[in-house]
Order: structure tokens, then sequence, then C-alpha cells
């Protein structure tokens, strides 16, 4: 049975650079700060999945303009083993936990790659493509809570 909920920064980062940055960290990856929330998904009492939620103003307002409060989602990661379900369980209990707490949108820099699962969870696509260095491709997503 999966389980999604809040967790310490000790006890998603490991999945999360496991996932998302084998090779460490890139320039330009901030840390989380006391104000951030995070979630893991666990199978059988191991974290299998994890993503971050938190303050943080959208940054393309020339592209959209989603209400406020604004928090951003991001370093969505899950164990390849342990993929089909788990991401969307995190998105979603990730709008929950921000629809708890007041928060006007979420927004997160999707890998292309991705995309569909925010679409299927309602968050809009927002601009053009654009390359995410030592990552991919991405674009920017929104999710309005209210």
């Amino acid at each position: 049975m999966l389980i999604v909920r809040p967790a310490s920064v000790a006890e998603v980062r490991g999945v999360q650079m496991q996932v998302l940055r084998p090779r460490g960290p890139l320039p330009g990856d901030r840390p989380f700060t006391a104000d951030w929330r995070h979630l893991a998904a666990l199978r059988n009492g191991e974290v299998i999945g994890a993503c971050s939620l938190g303050p943080a103003p959208w940054p393309r307002a020339d592209l959209a303009q989603p209400p406020s409060p604004q928090w951003q989602f991001r370093s969505l990661a899950v164990l390849p083993a342990h993929r089909g379900g788990v991401g969307s369980a995190l998105v979603a209990a990730a709008t929950g936990l921000a629809t708890d707490e007041g928060v006007g949108s979420l927004w997160a820099t999707a890998r292309v790659a991705a995309l569909s699962l925010y679409e299927r969870q309602r968050w809009q696509v927002v601009g053009p493509e654009w390359d995410k260095p030592g990552v991919g491709p991405h674009k920017y997503v929104i999710r309005l809570i209210r």
C-alpha cells in the first residue's frame, strides 16, 4: 500500500538527489528554507518518492499572473522501480496541502517528458519550452488553487 505523508527534508533529500541529481547539485540549485514543506511516498516503510513545495513568487509575470500567495512545487522524484502512479499521488497530495495552507497557486518547472502527469491534474502549461542546463527541456506549469 502506498502512503503519502509529510516528511522532513532529511527524509526526502536522498531520493530527490538519487533521481534528479545523481552527479550532485547543479549551479543554481537552491537549498530549501525552513518554511518549505516536504512529502514522502512510502511503500513497506521505504521512501520511494518525494516532493517539496513552499513560498516562492512566480518568476514569469510576462507569461501569466497566477493568484497569490504563490508557492513553487519542485523536486518531484520517484525511484525508477516504483513508477506508475506514485508521482501522481505526490502531486495530488501537494495540491491538497497547498489548498489547506490557503495558497492561491502552485507553479513548477516541469520536464517536458512529465507534462502529461501535470495536465491530468489540471495544471496549465505556460510559455515556450526552454532548456534547463544539465537537465534538459522544460516548461512552466501552474495549478490554480483558488
